[in-house]
């Protein structure tokens, strides 16, 4: 994994390029983190709201659904 932030004057922006065996990793747990994790410790433990996981794992999913098939 290669990794790059970007200071703009609206924030900060980390932009990360991952093998396709590091995305679905990254997929993968952000998966089982939201069938694991109860509802209401999820934000106590992951630092983050259940819906804000769902949404990242949607991309993540929209990402892999994009991708071209592995040769």
């Amino acid at each position: 994994m290669e990794s790059e932030v970007e200071r703009t004057e609206s924030g900060e922006k980390i932009l990360l390029r991952l093998s396709r065996d590091e995305l679905a990793l990254l997929s993968g747990s952000v998966n089982e983190a939201i069938e694991a994790v109860k509802d209401w410790e999820f934000s106590i433990r992951l630092g983050a709201d259940k819906g804000a996981a769902r949404r990242l794992r949607s991309d993540l999913q929209d990402v892999i659904a994009r991708l071209p098939s592995a040769e």
